[in-house]
C-alpha cells in the first residue's frame, strides 16, 4: 500500500507540474524574455533624461533606475531655472520687455527629492530632465531629419500597399498560364541578401533614374516588395472564390471587386504589410547614406550618425536622439496591433 500511495502522490505531483508549465509556466518564460528583450530600450529612455553623468550603476552604490521630475521645460532659461527654480517666457505674453528670449522651465527637484528622501528611495531615484532632448532638437536639424523621414516612410507604405495589393491579386485569384511560374519567380527575390542588391539598384537609381540627392530616391526602388506581395496573396486566398464570382456575375470590373470587394476584406494585412514596411523604411540607413549627399536630405537615421559625431561622449543626447526615432515607430504599431496580429494569423491560415 505504501508503494502504490507513493506512485499515485508522484502522478498527483507530475500533474500538478505538467498543469503549472501548461499555463502559469508559459506566462513566466515569455514575461522573462519580453523583459530582456526591453531591458536595452529602458536604458536608452532612463540615459536620456539623466541630467549628469549616463551611468545608470555605479560602483560600490545602488542603481539609479527611479526617474522623478527634476529640470523640466523647453527653449531659453535652464540656467535661470536651476538658479532660482523657475523660468517662464511665452511668447504670447505681450508683457514681456523687448529681446526677451523665450522659454519655460520648472525645477521640481527640490520637491519630489524630499519626498524620496522620507520614504528611503532616494539612493535609487534621479532626477529626470528634458535637457537633452531640447539640444538634440535645437542643436542638430533633428526636426528636418524627421520631416524626410516621414515623407519617405508614408511613401514607401502608400506605394507599397498600392502595388502588392495589385499585385497579389492576379496570382491569388486569376487563372492564367504561368501564374505559379510567376508567383515562385517573385518569391525567389527573397533569397538574395539586400546588400547583394544594393549596387545594381544604385546604378540604375543614379546613372539611369537620375535619382541622387533627391527623396525620391529613397521611395521608388522601395515601392513594391516580394514579401508584401507573399503576404497578401496569402490574405487573399482566405477569401472565398464565390464572393468574386457572385462580383463577376453582377457585371463587376476586375479593379472595381479589387477596389470594392478585396480590399476591406484585407485590412488586417495591410495593415501587417504597412507595419513591416514602415518600419523599414524608417529604420534604413545604409541605402540613405549611399543616396543622399546634402545634410538638408538627411533621414533620422542617418541624422542619429552625424548626432553622434556631433555630440562625441554626450551618450545622454545620443541617447534623446535614439527615443525621438523609435517613438513613431511604437505609435504606429500600436495603432495597428490589432490588425497586425489577425493579418499575420490570416497569412499563416492561407
Amino acid at each position: 500500500m505504501t508503494a502504490v500511495s507513493l506512485n499515485a502522490a508522484r502522478l498527483r505531483r507530475g500533474k500538478r507540474l505538467r498543469r503549472w508549465f501548461a499555463n502559469t509556466g508559459w506566462y513566466v518564460l515569455l514575461i522573462s524574455f519580453a523583459l530582456v528583450t526591453v531591458v536595452p530600450f529602458l536604458w536608452t529612455a532612463l540615459m536620456s533624461v539623466r541630467p549628469n553623468s549616463a551611468n545608470i550603476f555605479r560602483q560600490g552604490r545602488p542603481p539609479e533606475i527611479i526617474p522623478y521630475p527634476g529640470l523640466i521645460g523647453w527653449g531659453y532659461g535652464q540656467n535661470e531655472a536651476r538658479r532660482d527654480g523657475s523660468y517662464t517666457a511665452l511668447p504670447w505674453d505681450s508683457s514681456l520687455p523687448e529681446g526677451t528670449r523665450y522659454g519655460w522651465w520648472r525645477d521640481f527637484t527640490p520637491i519630489f527629492s524630499e519626498w524620496f528622501k522620507s520614504v528611503g528611495l532616494d539612493q535609487f531615484a534621479f532626477p529626470a530632465t528634458t535637457i537633452n532632448y531640447y539640444r538634440v532638437w535645437t542643436d542638430v536639424n533633428l526636426p528636418r531629419y524627421f520631416v524626410n523621414s516621414f515623407i519617405v516612410a508614408v511613401s514607401v507604405v502608400f506605394l507599397q500597399l498600392l502595388t502588392c495589393s495589385l499585385a497579389a491579386y492576379p496570382l491569388s485569384k486569376m487563372r492564367f498560364r504561368g501564374r505559379d511560374a510567376v508567383f515562385y519567380l517573385i518569391l525567389s527575390t527573397l533569397i538574395f541578401p539586400e546588400q547583394l542588391t544594393l549596387i545594381p539598384t544604385f546604378i540604375i537609381s543614379v546613372n539611369i533614374l537620375g535619382l541622387a540627392n533627391t527623396l525620391q530616391g529613397l521611395i521608388i526602388p522601395f515601392g513594391t516588395n516580394a514579401f508584401g506581395i507573399f503576404l497578401l496573396r496569402q490574405t487573399y486566398q482566405s477569401i472565398p472564390d464565390e464572393l468574386i464570382e457572385a462580383a463577376r456575375i453582377d457585371g463587376a470590373s476586375e479593379i472595381g471587386i479589387w477596389w470594392r470587394i478585396l480590399l476591406p476584406l484585407i485590412r488586417p494585412g495591410l495593415a501587417t504589410l504597412a507595419i513591416f514596411s514602415f518600419i523599414g523604411s524608417w529604420n534604413s540607413f545604409l541605402w540613405p547614406l549611399l543616396m543622399i549627399r546634402q545634410e538638408q536630405l538627411y533621414t533620422l537615421p542617418v541624422g542619429l550618425a552625424f548626432l553622434e559625431g556631433a555630440f562625441t561622449g554626450n551618450l545622454r543626447t545620443v541617447a534623446a536622439g535614439i527615443m525621438v526615432a523609435t517613438v513613431p515607430i511604437i505609435i504606429v504599431f500600436l495603432m495597428f496591433q490589432r490588425q497586425f496580429v489577425r493579418g499575420l494569423s490570416g497569412a499563416v491560415k492561407g
